[in-house]
């Protein structure tokens, strides 16, 4: 009864992949009759305990059920959240067992700050709109120090904000500077006011316009008027004090007292109606759609899904669990069928499997060995692991050649009782399941599920070839698990990836990683020598292991010489250098710590025979006090529904620390079924194509190049080899500003060591420190492809050119009449090669447009209307596009604006959707900020001319005296100052008062 009692208190956070869940991490996200439920908060272990932190996230859900249930109209609220804390902490009765929940897939982590985004909380986003985030990251900080509810509002409006980006796929409606740079502006015109408004949502928004100047640390109102604009710099600053608007919850990272609702599209009501002109993030990649609308879109509420509902208040409060990392047990299940003697297979398992357990296995872990064929065996009990005599008793239990039938049902079965023994919760264990073919015996996949979820284990699952069953998948998403293929040719690297991701699953902290900074495999021919390197990294050198393993012979079968970056020669005479026949594997063990540089090895095959080697070099950490970089991979999809159009997309994310790194050379493999050879394809961090944000340290691409159905394995390869890439650490000022009015905006104290940036202060670049030479190579994962497009053979053109989600104007000129446009350029499918054609449509503003969005309905622009550029050639995907295009004046105005949308069509006459749309305008007067202490040319001066200063210099003094004496004995009267006015609170109450902030710029 004990046992059954701990199944059912992890059955309800089960990670599973939810219909909103796109991405190939698991999410325990449920939404069920209004409520949300397995919510995951995981506390960073770099986090000092701190009992209050706990209080502040439960206060802060709290609040944020009661807020989201308003915001939603009474279709949402939080019903259960679980909290798991690190192992650091102290344990506490409390605290159960963590199930399948994990820190790397949590929903809401608590950790040390991203400095490109610090002090504010953020969401991860890889996806557009629509697609729901990675996770959102608070600093404990942000949580805990009282100021932040002071400057940025109460916490849980805060998280309903971020929600929207996690949950929904929205995006921010402010200027965002940082998020958004390129994109950014704080004022548009405006064709139906005919005036420059600022870039807000709802339109009712009290605000001024205001230019701060870091020199004086002062606010001034700008130089300009509604009619023709305002002076460059110039910021749209929202009052505290609002109570003409409803919305939007996405407008700005906090909520002031009046907000209440996401924006929607309800014309007859103007304080929550969705402002579609307005330039911001959201509107580029949502088309404009008010949030309501996205929301209305998503499954969560499509189709009349989840209806308004009366709830109490103590209905709103959620349930919350506590639970505490342990230590990581696995264990890993074999395929010892029959099917794996063939292509080397068997060997292979048993080598990796023998270095997983010599090299990976990170001491204090639990260990054990199942095998499976037509029935299932123990070969190890769960093993703690702490010495090299623990690893030698396990690499002894390694199973014999194989032979038999599949039975993965039975397999599973008896690797949870492994995970039991001892009267263990086998809840959180992780089970690796390695197989190559279709199950043939009973029981199958399908008759265990309900047995696997329900115990709480986590299944990774390696799909040993393209005949491996298709319900491996399956078995991973239910159970929170990875799935992996492994495509047995040259070059593939997932077997080892999917052992080493067992040991990242526990509490370990970055600097007792292990990193794989090369694993690949060779083919080498009779007698070949082949030389290879791998650049060592600063931030890595303790328990440096180059491994080797061959495939055919008993005997030691290839000769491995390594070189050091100092040059010096390592070879069978190191003390660090191991042979093992019964495995086939070579390892060095490099003593000490590695040196950083330039690392050479040759790999020498010596028998008669050509055979396959698989390498893989590793190290830990140099120092604790360094962190290492670290890559991580997701797909867009464990299954990919080709045969809807669906592209597979692949992500990496780089960083050191939670500090991201720019310009580093990222690039996939992807193998393909059918005996294709892989693609490569390099991933940007650009904000075009499948990258959502520029600069974020996550890198994307679209793959397209299909070949059929299968499974389709991504390798990840990244370095620095050219230099270029940089680690951010600079703290660029923070997207969104504080809740405070200008006259109070001095003297912003810090949180979490992170001060508080004066609110309309411009950013800058974000800056940070050059990366050290590196590289890296980890596993993507798999997806699988289970459907093509009727009447599809490969290299067919399914796929048209990408959307162009980045068209903004960069400049425009009353004089010349023309406006230049930059955009990024799309690729022939999707972002991949280059299209053959543009298609640019002017029309008179951005809300004619969305009322008919028919070309014909507008300008589409012909050679003539172009002065510089070329629509019939498109330069390749990536490259940014730069037009300049003739616009004409009407006689008599000084202020002009046009709308202008593009597409791209590829060779085979297929389109792209429209671009975002944007608004040029050219102005006759641009106002320019007034000249402040202009240098005075050197005057010669005469002695008259010194003696008439001396002077006057005693009248003025003795002027003065009698100022302050006439001061001291009567009250003086300050008179309000002339242009430029700085901000007092006088100023700001005037503004509170005067209808020109009410309703436009």
């Amino acid at each position: 009864m004990k046992h059954s009692s701990a199944i059912l208190a992890v059955a309800v956070i089960l990670l599973v992949h939810s219909n909103v869940d796109a991405l190939t991490r698991p999410s325990s996200i449920q939404f069920v009759n209004n409520s949300y439920t397995g919510v995951v908060v995981a506390i960073n272990n770099q986090v000092a305990e701190d009992e209050n932190l706990i209080k502040q996230i439960k206060d802060m859900f709290i609040e944020a059920s009661k807020y989201l249930y308003e915001a939603t109209r009474k279709r949402a609220y939080f019903k259960e959240v679980t909290i798991l804390v690190p192992k650091t902490w102290t344990p506490k009765l409390e605290y159960e067992l963590p199930g399948n929940v994990t820190f790397d897939y949590a929903d809401v982590i608590v950790a040390p700050p991203n400095p490109r985004w610090a002090p504010l909380a953020y969401t991860k986003q890889y996806q557009g709109c629509g697609k729901q985030g990675v996770h959102i990251h608070f600093m404990d900080a942000f949580l805990t120090d009282p100021i932040t509810e002071q400057y940025y509002g109460p916490l849980g409006r805060i998280l309903v904000h971020e929600w929207g980006h996690l949950r929904w796929g929205l995006f921010d409606e402010y200027p965002d500077p940082v998020g958004d740079p390129d994109n950014y502006q704080e004022f548009y015109y405006a064709p139906d006011t005919q005036q420059f408004e600022g870039v807000r949502c709802s339109y009712d928004y009290k605000a001024m316009n205001l230019i701060f100047d870091p020199k004086k640390f002062t606010y001034r109102e700008c130089v300009g008027n509604p009619n023709i604009g305002y002076e460059d710099g110039c910021v749209y600053y929202i009052l505290t004090k609002q109570d003409s608007v409803t919305s939007s919850i996405m407008y700005s990272a906090y909520s002031l007292d009046p907000i209440k609702y996401f924006c929607d599209d309800d014309g007859q009501d103007n304080s929550n109606f969705h402002n579609r002109d307005a330039p911001n993030k959201h509107n580029r990649l949502c088309d404009s759609r008010s949030n309501w609308e996205v929301l209305q879109e998503h499954e969560d509420f499509k189709g009349g899904r989840n209806p308004p509902i009366d709830l109490t208040e103590e209905d709103l409060v959620p349930n919350f669990k506590m639970v505490q990392h342990r230590d990581v047990s696995v264990v890993v299940l074999m395929d010892t069928s029959g099917s794996m003697g063939s292509d080397n297979r068997f060997n292979k398992m048993i080598s990796s499997t023998a270095n997983y357990i010599s090299s990976i296995v990170i001491d204090g872990s639990y260990i054990g060995l199942v095998e499976f064929s037509s029935a299932a065996y123990v070969l190890s009990d769960l093993t703690f692991v702490t010495s090299d005599d623990d690893r030698q008793a396990l690499l002894q239990s390694l199973p014999d050649p194989p032979g038999g039938g599949t039975g993965i049902g039975g397999g599973l079965l008896r690797a949870i009782e492994v995970l039991s023994q001892n009267g263990r919760d086998p809840s959180g264990g992780i089970i690796l399941l390695l197989t190559d073919g279709q199950e043939n015996g009973y029981p199958f996949i399908d008759d265990v599920m309900g047995t696997v979820t329900e115990s709480g284990v986590i299944v990774d699952t390696l799909a040993f070839t393209q005949a491996a069953d298709s319900k491996l998948f399956t078995l991973s998403e239910n159970t929170g698990g990875n799935a992996f293929y492994y495509s047995n040719i040259n070059g593939s690297n997932t077997l080892y990836e999917a052992f080493a991701a067992t040991m990242e699953r526990g509490d370990v902290i970055d600097a007792e990683k292990r990193l794989e900074l090369m694993v690949t495999s060779w083919r080498l021919g009779i007698n070949e020598t082949r030389k290879g390197s791998v650049y060592m990294d600063s931030t890595l050198g303790n328990n440096t292991m180059f491994s080797f393993s061959w495939t055919d012979g008993n005997s030691l079968a290839i000769d491995v010489t390594i070189r050091t970056p100092n040059g010096s020669r390592i070879d069978s005479s190191y003390e660090g250098y191991g042979v093992d026949t019964s495995f086939r594997i070579i390892s060095v063990q490099i003593k000490g710590t590695a040196q950083a540089g330039a690392w050479e090895f040759w790999v020498t095959n010596k028998i008669f025979l050509s055979q396959d080697i698989a390498i893989s070099i590793s190290s830990n950490p140099a120092s604790a006090d360094v962190d290492p970089i670290i890559v991580t991979s997701e797909l867009s999809g464990s299954i990919t529904d080709f045969a809807n159009g669906e592209p597979l997309t692949a992500f990496a994310e780089i960083r050191q620390g939670f500090s991201p790194m720019i310009y580093a050379n990222v690039w996939a493999t992807i193998e393909r079924p059918a005996g294709y050879d892989p693609i490569d394809i390099q991933l940007l961090d650009n904000g075009a194509g499948a990258d959502v944000t520029k600069n974020d340290g996550v890198y994307s691409r679209f793959f397209t190049d299909f070949t059929g159905v299968g499974y389709y394995g991504i390798k990840i390869s990244v370095d620095n080899d050219m230099g270029n890439a940089i680690i951010i650490d600079s703290i660029p000022f923070s997207k969104a500003r504080p809740i405070v009015d200008p006259d109070q905006a001095f003297n912003l104290p810090a949180i979490g060591g992170v001060q508080i940036p004066p609110p309309g202060a411009q950013p800058s670049e974000p800056t940070g420190q050059p990366a050290p030479i590196f590289s890296r190579d980890v596993s993507g994962g798999s997806s699988r492809v289970d459907e093509t497009p009727v009447g599809f053979l490969p290299g067919a053109d399914v796929f048209p050119p990408g959307d162009i989600l980045d068209l903004r104007v960069k400049g425009s000129s009353w004089e010349s009449g023309i406006v230049t446009l930059v955009w990024t350029a799309p690729g022939d499918d999707l972002d991949n090669g280059a299209a053959s054609l543009y298609e640019i449509v002017r029309a008179e503003s951005i809300f004619a447009w969305q009322n008919d969005s028919s070309p014909e309905s507008h300008r589409i622009l012909n050679p003539t209307d172009i002065h510089n550029g070329n629509i019939s050639a498109p330069l390749d995907f990536g490259t940014l596009e730069e037009y300049t295009i003739l616009v004409p004046k009407p006689e008599g105005a000084n202020v002009v604006s046009y709308a202008f949308v593009l597409r791209a069509f590829d060779d085979a006459g297929n389109p792209s959707g429209f671009s975002n749309a944007v608004q040029a305008v050219l102005r006759e007067t641009i106002p320019v900020a007034p000249v402040t202490d202009p240098t005075p040319e050197a005057i010669q001066l005469e002695d008259w001319m010194i003696a008439l200063i001396v002077v006057g210099g005693c009248v003025v003094l003795a002027l003065f005296i009698l100022g302050v004496y006439a001061c001291s004995s009567c009250f003086c009267k300050k008179e309000k100052a002339v242009a430029p006015i700085m901000v007092n609170e006088a100023v700001v109450n005037e503004a509170y008062q005067n209808e020109l902030y009410d309703n436009h710029a």
